[in-house]
């Protein structure tokens, strides 16, 4: 009999018993699953970064390369001589820093001199190594004059003439005003000075040039360090081919930034080489060993063109060609090789490993080497 009650009959897998959420195992695997995105988009993002890097300081690099290595082409391409005797044309390496006097030597760990600076035999260019202060470049060509009608077309410091000019490079401070003690803001910086055509000024005011100082490359006039008998003392003049800038916050010589090498190797033709070339400089002995590294290296044009370029009388020629290596630090570098020069560096040591080679690891991990042959087009009158 029915009293009237209604009977709820409850039934396994009906719709109000069915669950929300996830079980554990659903969980962990969506947690896998997350992990392994994120863990691919951390590495993709990690690995475009590490490209940007390394590609801004390639190009910054490669920027101060090509301007370098083209100012070098012009000058290089335009070098003159004459077969007089004098010195048209030297190379000195400098294994010191003592060469422009304004060498900012560093708080600790300095480029080095010595055995870790100076391989200059090594058998390809970008190997090569050209002392603490590389190579210190100088020789006679032509300045390329001022083409517009508001020029004083009829001075000779305007017109095409020739001039000498130098390269070197130094470790000099990056600010105008000081910022800190000796050795901090500084930066291997690379320069270019000119010595002009003639005198400008009277009386004591007058600075000779290559026309009153004659041709010779290494005269007092172009080596001095005095102002009041050099081309110094002229607004955007250096004193010399010797010394980099007026002052020690000058930057006008400057043309390129982190640049902590330099160097040349120098040929003339010689039809009895494979290439065509024989190496004048740096020259070797006949075991191989490097005998021009001396200070006082250097390149002269005294001999006929038709004299045998030997060991015994490599700096007697002019060269036909040029090829010029500069090494050149990335920005990670230089603040690598900053840190590693200040006092009290947070740079640790690798095992066995001294401040003079660590520092050249840093330089070959952080830096990058440029090279260019330049023929010199100048023939003797």
């Amino acid at each position: 009999m029915n009293s009237g009650r209604s009977t709820f009959v409850h039934r396994r897998g009906s719709p109000a018993n069915s669950r929300s959420g996830f079980t554990l195992l659903e969980l962990l695997v969506a947690a896998t699953i997350t992990a392994v995105l994120a863990g691919f988009i951390v590495l993709i993002v990690s690995n475009v970064a590490g490209v940007w890097t390394r590609t801004t300081n390639r190009l910054s690099a490669d920027a101060q390369a090509r301007y370098i290595l083209d100012q070098l082409a012009l000058d290089l391409s335009a070098a003159q001589f004459r077969a007089d005797g004098n010195v048209w044309f030297a190379a000195s390496v400098n294994d010191n820093t003592t060469n422009s006097g304004l060498w900012q030597a560093a708080a600790a760990n300095g480029k080095p001199n010595g055995t870790n600076s100076l391989q200059m035999t090594a058998a390809n260019l970008t190997d090569a190594r050209f002392g603490q202060g590389g190579v210190w470049l100088r020789f006679f060509t032509t300045r390329r004059g001022a083409n517009d009608a508001t020029s004083l077309v009829n001075s000779v410091n305007t017109a095409s003439a020739p001039i000498a000019v130098g390269y070197q490079l130094a470790r000099r401070f990056t600010a105008a005003t000081a910022t800190g003690t000796a050795g901090t803001s500084t930066a291997y910086l690379f320069h270019r000075v000119e010595v002009r055509p003639a005198a400008s000024g009277t009386g004591s005011a007058a600075r000779p040039g290559v026309l009153e100082a004659g041709y010779n490359i290494t005269a007092a006039a172009y080596t001095t360090t005095s102002a009041t008998n050099s081309n110094g003392g002229q607004a955007g003049d250096t004193k010399s081919l010797k010394v980099i800038t007026t002052t020690a916050r000058d930057f006008t010589s400057v043309i390129g930034t982190n640049v902590i090498d330099f160097g040349v190797r120098c040929y003339v033709r010689d039809s009895m080489k494979p290439s065509g070339l024989r190496l004048v400089f740096p020259a070797t002995d006949a075991t191989g060993a490097t005998i021009s590294n001396a200070s006082n290296a250097r390149i002269i044009s005294s001999l006929p063109s038709t004299t045998p370029a030997t060991s015994a009388n490599f700096n007697q020629v002019m060269p036909d060609v040029v090829d010029v290596m500069v090494r050149i630090l990335t920005d990670d570098g230089a603040r690598l090789i900053a840190l590693f020069e200040q006092s009290g560096t947070p740079l640790t040591l690798p095992t066995g490993v001294n401040a003079q080679a660590y520092w050249w690891q840093l330089a070959l991990s952080h830096s990058q080497v440029f090279t260019r042959r330049i023929v010199l087009n100048a023939q003797p009158l």
